[in-house]
């Protein structure tokens, strides 16, 4: 058994230790310093490395590698993973430091109220939905795992734990082939307590069902000996919720029938849609915005700065586009009412014609007019010097009367409101 009066005064060259922080199933974790940063970490060591076998060495190497993969403010960070020489070639990694606490013991302490839990269950579900996206399974989701980790000038940060035991899709299950039950019993899905189990991602979500009973109730669903729990995880019939405690209601043995559900296929199909179906059933409001929340944080710092600064070039680029067609529509309309001006009801067309030629006049003789009104002068009288062939023809109006030429040679064409061709129907067939 590692203890802090055993350990060397550095480890693997570059980290000093200070303090034991805990012990595990598989291994104890120390807090240490970087000796070249000053950076406080926490740094974890195989437990009895000496002839471990190669099954603890793989899951030691898998809760190194899984971090990584899944790349979420809400699963620990790893920063480095090695052997130390110093410990007979113990592998370790070292991890962010959190202070803080589980939230087994913050739910000892103080029961929380439904909003709260919803809002740490809201956290991890993007994450583990991430994780099972990457084919990365945690198999021992429990509130020891669900650390609710302190920030500077923010609300706590809940952070998952120890992924050990995970299952990587691309390893196959290399984990399960010596017919170990891996988990804890509390917490199991029953295709774990099988004797060939078949983890899916459906069993992560089945424990996060039994960890949100354990956060509301104050006491686990599952109680008794590990075996007693494994039989009735198999072979047991499920008790609703609200037999025990009424508190919550049918809507909560509903949700629960279907979070726990002895067949995996008749589970929630994600970890988000079960921690929403829980807010609903619980009677608190739905956190769509927390999940476009999550997505975004999620991103890497240089992705989501250039996604800001996306956006905001292309809101900026609408409303140049927008003011550019306001100014285009504008001048159309100026130059069309300069153009045409006609009577409301009327509709003119307007012909420019070059000035027509000046026309010669010969006097007529005063004899000719008589009682006021000009008499038809001889045809040798008056003439006109405008040839025939450029005499255009008169203009006529609805009504068949002629139309004046208006001055400088344009000629209009009146036309009534009711004269118009009716243009044709493009819909009419489909009428």
């Amino acid at each position: 058994m590692l203890a802090t009066s055993t350990l060397p005064t550095k480890i693997a060259s570059r980290y000093v230790p200070v303090r034991l922080i805990g012990k595990g199933g598989m291994g104890v974790v120390y807090e240490v310093v970087h000796e070249r940063t000053g950076e406080h970490l926490a740094l974890k060591v195989l437990q009895s490395s000496a002839g471990a076998p190669a099954e603890a060495l793989e899951r030691f190497k898998r809760e190194a590698r899984a971090p990584a993969q899944i790349r979420s403010e809400n699963v620990v960070h790893v920063s480095d993973a090695d052997v130390a020489p110093e410990l007979d070639g113990a592998p370790f990694l070292v991890m962010e430091l959190l202070e803080g606490m589980d939230l087994e013991r913050a739910a000892s302490l103080s029961r929380p109220e439904p909003a709260t839990v919803v809002g740490w269950l809201r956290q991890i579900a993007p994450a583990l939905d991430k994780a099972h996206r990457l084919g990365i399974i945690h198999r021992d989701l429990k509130p020891e795992n669900l650390f609710l980790a302190n920030v500077e000038d923010r609300p706590p940060v809940v952070k998952i734990l120890d992924f050990g035991i995970a299952k990587m899709a691309e390893e196959g299950s290399a984990a399960t082939v010596s017919g170990q039950v891996l988990g804890t019993p509390k917490y199991m899905a029953p295709e774990q307590a099988e004797r060939h189990p078949r983890v899916t991602a459906a069993t992560d979500r089945y424990a996060l069902g039994l960890v949100a009973y354990r956060l509301l109730f104050g006491e686990s669903y599952y109680r008794g000996s590990v075996m007693s729990i494994l039989a009735e995880l198999l072979h047991g019939p499920t008790t609703a919720p609200s037999a025990r405690d009424p508190r919550f209601g049918p809507a909560f043995d509903t949700w629960f029938s279907q979070a726990c559900h002895r067949d995996p296929e008749r589970r929630f199909a994600s970890a988000s849609q079960q921690v929403e179906a829980l807010a609903e059933a619980l009677g608190l409001p739905s956190g769509a915005g927390d999940v476009l929340h999550e997505r975004r944080s999620s991103s890497p710092p240089g992705v989501a700065a250039v996604q800001g600064f996306g956006l905001r070039a292309f809101a900026a680029a609408g409303l140049l586009l927008a003011v550019i067609a306001a100014v285009l529509v504008y001048r159309a309309s100026t130059a069309r009412r300069s153009e045409v001006s006609v009577a409301p009801g009327v509709s003119a067309v307007v012909r420019r014609e070059p000035p027509a030629a000046p026309v010669a006049v010969v006097p007529v003789p005063a004899a000719t007019v008589a009682a006021g009104a000009l008499t038809q002068p001889a045809a040798s009288e008056a003439r006109t010097a405008r040839p025939p062939a450029a005499t255009a023809p008169a203009a006529v109006s609805s009504k068949g009367a002629p139309v004046k030429a208006r001055p400088g040679g344009a000629r209009a064409i009146t036309v009534s409101a009711s004269s118009k061709a009716t243009a044709p129907d493009p819909f009419g067939d489909q009428k």
